[in-house]
């Protein structure tokens, strides 16, 4: 059975002249991608040599990439690994691919629409709902993970289409 793959950010560059490659996490806070035992890059699985957490992200060495150009050539690529890898998040976290098929409603109830996707918009990741609407995480004000709703501030001109 294939493992369920979470992607975890991009490679950054190569860093130094053994093969060695900067990860840059999508969550900058996140922790524990240095006990992670393999990679997926472009659907290839790399197994993990060494990972350490440096103040940009993680310097991860891989087994068969054993210099700069070979590290260089993996720059840009989005890292996926094993979710079982993962610690669990925290009982007040959630990993942001599981809120994919909640519902987003205003505080009183009204509903919005589910989430479809996330999407990568520089500092802060954006739900995508089916129909297109985009939400900023920063939005958020609760997820309820057991009625699978999230509930968000709504402010001024959020859903309305613009009109020409």
């Amino acid at each position: 059975m294939d493992p369920a793959l979470l992607a975890v950010g991009r490679v950054a560059r190569a860093h130094g002249l053994r093969g060695r490659v900067l990860l840059a996490p999508y969550n900058a806070e996140s922790m524990g991608l240095e006990r992670v035992r393999r990679l997926w890059l472009s659907g290839k699985i790399y197994e993990v040599a060494r990972a350490e957490r440096v103040n940009l992200g993680y310097l991860v060495a891989l087994r068969g990439i054993d210099d700069r150009n070979a590290a260089d050539t993996l720059r840009g690529q989005e890292v996926m690994v094993d979710r079982n890898e993962l610690p669990p998040p925290a009982e007040d976290e959630i990993y942001a691919v599981d809120l994919i098929g909640f519902e987003v409603t205003d505080a009183p109830g009204k509903v919005y629409g589910v989430v479809e996707d996330l999407e990568e918009a520089g500092p802060q990741d954006l739900l995508r709902l089916k129909g297109g609407a985009l939400v900023p995480l920063g939005l958020v004000q609760e997820v309820m993970s057991e009625s699978r709703r999230i509930v968000i501030q709504v402010p001024d001109g959020l859903f309305e289409l613009e009109e020409k």
